[in-house]
């Protein structure tokens, strides 16, 4: 099944990062995390709209978000637009375990590339771009 191998595929890669950050340094990280962080915008995202992204409730992401701050890659503050809401943002090794994640998934589909061919990645990542243009017409990215 699609889903099946979706989610497999995904649990691969996002083990296979945090594998190879920790091996650079990046102390701390979870295969959890990539979860939350992947769905941070780089300025910082309120825990409603992380809640929407991952499609799940603001109780699980608080948690998850309480987890990764304890671990030193985000932090809680107010939000500057309304003094109720709080914008999860990077911390300075967020930051680096971003640049570092960064690298790390480029070289993960440099490898698929090996597998697939370089056309083979180009289009299984444009089928998928395709279906979610069909299916998510609102995209999940900039819901806040």
């Amino acid at each position: 099944m699609l889903l099946r191998l979706l989610i497999r595929l995904t649990r691969q890669m996002s083990m296979e990062t945090v594998t190879r950050m920790q091996k650079r340094g990046i102390h701390g990280m979870q295969p959890a995390y990539p979860r939350l962080l992947g769905n941070l915008d780089t300025e910082g995202t309120r825990i409603g709209g992380l809640a929407r992204r991952m499609g799940t409730t603001r109780q699980a992401v608080a948690q998850l978000a309480t987890e990764i701050e304890k671990a030193g890659f985000v932090e809680r503050v107010a939000d500057p637009k309304d003094g109720r809401g709080v914008i999860v943002r990077f911390t300075k090794k967020g930051r680096a375990g971003l640049s570092c994640a960064i690298e790390v998934m480029t070289e993960i589909e440099v490898e698929y590339a090996g597998i697939l061919g370089e056309d083979g990645l180009e289009q299984l990542k444009s089928l998928m771009a395709g279906i979610l243009d069909q299916t998510d017409t609102q995209g999940t990215f900039g819901l806040d």
